[in-house]
């Protein structure tokens, strides 16, 4: 617990090894991959506390076109260390991370195709009562509502995850891609979650889907019972994603890639019963997504957005407030 509260990261990544072979394999047949990354990854593993350091400064604090023009051009050096990130840090090392930080409970996302789900939830098997698991589904699936029922029937399933670019999801066939999962949200009281933002990754062959924040409103509209919550607040697109927050009761934002000041903006804006703390880990680490909402939000408003906004979605069991008196003070949960 973190200041006192049940706290939930919202926005987890892990993958297994079938993941890392799927992951741009076309990318990674260039002359880079064959020949610079060997070398390069083996730095990396020893450099990683000075250039993650960087890294950090740079996607919190740049995001302006030419920023995002000079990511794109290192998109192949990005894959690398998105790969090696995902080597280094698997479940254990997730679990070691959230006991020593005090998270108590971690929302895993699938990526189909690259992330199997199943996979997931045999992974996290061992840790159901510290793991949540987010389903997805490949858009080339033939019967994408038989197959996450199935996966639904395992009693594990918390919501579903959609991820416009990975997917490859055009801008114009979102919605009619996604109301059949949306309707299955709908009849399960589950919440969805959508990336949100430019992944400036345009040189990657497989990184080509949707990023127009606009494209999710319609389902928005239309599905008001769903709550669903956008990831990222939109990195760089973060004022179009509390835009469309404000206009949208059912919409929640996650606050990963976020610095402190656009977070603030959000729960001024939407009330820190509609934000929520999530890491994009391994990408980003915990440490430093928990820096920055404890930077920006007030206790009682961290009540919110570390632990009952999450555990509202995920209709997690309430905590034992008993045991727990800042809980009781700050904010009734029930």
């Amino acid at each position: 617990m973190i200041n006192g509260f049940y706290t939930i990261d919202f926005h987890v990544h892990i993958q297994d090894q079938d993941t890392q072979n799927k992951l741009c394999p076309d990318d990674r047949k260039s002359l880079f991959f064959q020949h610079a990354v060997p070398i390069l990854e083996r730095v990396a593993n020893y450099s990683e506390p000075i250039h993650d350091e960087f890294v950090k400064y740079v996607a919190l604090n740049l995001r302006d076109p030419i920023s995002r023009y000079v990511y794109n051009k290192a998109g192949q050096l990005g894959l690398m260390e998105t790969l090696r990130l995902f080597k280094v840090y698997d479940i254990n090392r997730l679990l070691f991370k959230m006991n020593k930080l005090n998270i108590d409970h971690a929302v895993i996302h699938s990526l189909e195709p690259l992330t199997s789900t199943q996979n997931l939830l045999d992974l996290t098997l061992p840790y159901a009562d510290k793991i949540s698991v987010f389903a997805s589904v490949d858009r080339n699936n033939e019967n994408p509502i038989g197959y996450l029922t199935d996966l639904l029937n395992t009693g594990r399933i918390k919501g579903f995850k959609i991820h416009p670019q990975v997917g490859g999801y055009a801008c114009g066939e979102l919605y009619h891609s996604v109301k059949e999962i949306a309707q299955l949200a709908k009849q399960n009281n589950l919440p969805m979650m959508f990336h949100t933002g430019h992944i400036p990754s345009d040189d990657l062959s497989d990184i080509h889907g949707c990023s127009e924040v606009e494209a999710i409103e319609p389902l928005i509209v239309d599905f008001p019972s769903v709550n669903f919550v956008l990831a990222h607040i939109g990195w760089e697109s973060w004022r179009h994603v509390l835009n469309l927050a404000k206009k949208y009761p059912n919409v929640y934002v996650e606050t990963s890639w976020q610095p402190a000041n656009v977070i603030r903006r959000a729960c001024d804006l939407l009330g820190a019963n509609r934000v929520i703390f999530g890491s994009d880990f391994p990408l980003l680490k915990q440490e430093v997504s928990l820096k920055q909402v404890q930077k920006a939000l007030s206790t009682k408003e961290l009540a919110y957005v570390l632990s009952a906004n999450s555990r509202k979605l995920l209709n997690l069991e309430p905590v034992d407030r008993s045991k727990n008196s800042n809980l009781t003070n700050v904010i009734n949960f029930s």
